[in-house]
């Protein structure tokens, strides 16, 4: 996700589009009343009406005999800040938990915020809309962890399942030269396309990428290696944003088999049997209008979508956890767990800014600083819903191999090998030999990523004047435990972010290939001169240094992952390929948490995968 551009004159206009806006439906509550699901029994209980949730409960509907109730912590919202495409520019944390996480302690102790939404449709409703794949080999690494059925060719249908991709209006087509393979998408719910309006300084500085030795794929979706056009979430008939609500809920609220009950968060799953012979049976909630407490029951499965830092934090809420992390937090542990908040990863971006000169206007970089064409943008999107505001952020992006971007990508893999991995982990893997093992087994398939021609390990966005290498391999591990003095308090979250010395090496690499990107003569129209980190920092040392001091590297690209893995319990596992809960009977997870190794991607389109493909592995078990 690149950073939000200042946009206070936007939000001072959103009232005026308020009122000429037609949302395709009100933010009226619409589905089940806390006082009326409470004591009842359903088929499924999905924890979270997010990204994932709204999709697993689209497809177990379908069939009418079974009964779903979806549980969100967060409301229902049309308004134009998170319809309108342009609005992703803006940081929408009134639909977002309010977060921060742990001080980062290689990253001079500072704190950050933890995007994650807290709205029906989850993060599909505030992100930054750019809508791409990993490599087949990001995927295939997932079955070599053990998960059978989890490599690329088992994945493939899902992404066509969930996606419909509208080709960009012909005259952009041809006067930007995009290219694009419609028979890569199905025709799912999720809508996608490249704006028809495009900034125009883009046709020039994606050309740019056409000097540099790399692959220019057609289509992104076909293959992820290189540089290419990219679609956004998009519905090009409304130039609105096509999420998970609008494409998996709304079509379908009037199912009298599927419940939404929103304003309720869930603060325990409740279980039948002890320790080893665990049985989920329903769950405790909590509704955010008057503190009332109550319980329903699961009939079939109780199914965690809460995301990638909640789904770990409720296990442990309800005793599926470390025993230290347990302990310390006063909960009767029933299921020990030391997977549950390990393995946790994000992508580590490094922002970089250049000053240029000669852009043609509008440019992203000069825009919003004119108050008159704002307005006039407004109004043109209220008028035909075309022009800046009928597009989200950027849509190209380089994803690269890390011998495309670095000559000393063999000696900087070969450190890798070096290490001792507990020096460079948290400390629950010198203690777990399950974590350690699985960790050297993601080790090992790194190495082969770090060297290969069948991942990427650096993106960089092709947008304007900013530049940004956003690390997609990082060897650094985090983790989410508890508040141990306020267990239901929001969680404590710990990137670790650049515990790992190889990840300081990757990002400074991408900084220097950035700068000789933007050195070549392609480019040398626009003079850019380097503001961030500086051209005067030169060693590892000066620009991480730099970077960190001046906020130019943060441990988050808001795609928080992996706290729940998918891998076999002696690899350090949560779940099975299955998606159920290890010692644990009736519990699964179909979020971004059982993520065992991160891809190189922006993780919503993944996410959609994985949604569906749950959806069928569930429905397989009856």
């Amino acid at each position: 996700m690149l950073p939000s551009f200042s946009l206070i004159p936007a939000l001072r206009l959103l009232s005026f589009v308020s009122s000429v806006l037609t949302a395709p439906n009100s933010s009226q509550e619409r589905g089940a009343s806390f006082s009326a699901a409470k004591e009842q029994s359903y088929d499924y209980i999905i924890i979270g009406g997010g990204l994932s949730g709204l999709v697993v409960a689209n497809r177990l509907s379908e069939d009418p005999k079974k009964s779903i109730l979806v549980i969100e912590s967060g409301y229902l919202d049309d308004s134009p800040a998170v319809t309108i495409p342009y609005m992703a520019n803006i940081l929408n944390t009134a639909a977002m938990w309010p977060v921060t996480s742990a001080p980062e302690p290689f990253l001079n102790n500072r704190t950050y915020g933890v995007r994650v939404g807290n709205i029906v449709g989850g993060g599909s409703m505030v992100n930054g809309m750019f809508f791409d794949r990993g490599s087949d080999g990001d995927y295939d690494a997932w079955e070599q962890l053990g998960n059978e059925g989890w490599g690329w060719n088992g994945m493939r249908k899902y992404f066509k399942k969930s996606t419909k991709f509208t080709p960009v209006s012909e005259s952009t087509r041809k006067e930007y030269d995009i290219t694009y393979d419609v028979s890569a998408y199905g025709d799912g719910p999720v809508q996608v396309s490249i704006p028809s309006f495009q900034w125009p300084d883009i046709k020039k500085i994606f050309n740019a990428w056409r000097a540099e030795n790399i692959p220019m794929p057609i289509e992104g979706f076909t293959n992820a290696i290189g540089a290419y056009w990219c679609p956004a979430d998009i519905d090009n008939v409304t130039a609105t944003r096509s999420s998970a609500k609008v494409t998996y809920y709304d079509p379908v609220q009037t199912r009298s088999n599927l419940k939404l009950l929103t304003g309720t968060r869930v603060n325990q799953i409740l279980f039948d049997g002890n320790d080893g012979a665990l049985v989920a049976k329903g769950v405790r909630m909590i509704s955010r209008a008057d503190g009332s407490i109550a319980k329903v029951y699961a009939n079939k499965e109780v199914i965690l979508a809460a995301g990638g830092v909640f789904t770990p934090h409720l296990l442990m809420l309800s005793g599926i956890g470390p025993r230290d992390v347990l302990a310390a937090a006063n909960i009767t542990i029933k299921n020990e767990a030391p997977a549950v908040g390990s393995n946790f990863q994000d992508h580590v971006p490094l922002f970089m800014g250049f000053s240029l000169s000669n852009q043609t206007f509008p440019s992203p970089d000069l825009y919003t600083n004119n108050a008159t064409f704002l307005a006039e943008s407004e109004a043109q999107y209220a008028l035909d819903r075309s022009g800046p505001w009928s597009t989200a952020r950027a849509n190209a992006a380089a994803f690269l191999t890390f011998k495309m971007i670095s000559p000393r990508y063999e000696s900087i893999t070969a450190k890798i090998k070096q290490q001792n991995p507990t020096q460079y982990l948290p400390e629950r893997y010198n203690k777990n030999k399950e974590l350690l093992a699985g960790f050297k087994k993601q080790r090992e398939i790194l190495i082969r990523q770090y060297l290969g021609d069948d991942s990427a390990v650096a993106e960089f966005p092709i947008a304007g004047g900013g530049g940004a290498g956003v690390h997609q391999k990082p060897l650094s591990r985090g983790t989410v435990t508890l508040n141990s003095t306020n267990p239901e308090a929001v969680p404590i979250v710990q990137w670790n972010a650049l515990q790992n010395p190889i990840d300081k090496e990757v990002l400074c690499e991408m900084v220097r290939f950035t700068r000789a990107h933007w050195a070549r003569k392609e480019l040398a129209g626009y003079a850019p001169v380097e503001v961030s980190p500086g051209a005067q920092y030169q060693t590892n040392e000066e620009i991480i240094n730099r970077a960190i001091v001046s906020g130019g590297v943060v441990p988050t690209f808001a795609h928080v992952s992996g706290g729940c893995p998918m891998m076999p319990e002696n690899l350090g596992g949560c779940v099975n390929n299955k998606l159920m809960v290890y010692g644990v009977e009736k519990l699964s997870i179909v979020d971004a948490s059982i993520i065992p190794m991160i891809p190189a991607t922006h993780l919503q389109a993944t996410i959609y995968a994985i949604a569906e493909k749950a959806a069928d592995i569930i429905k397989a078990r009856g």
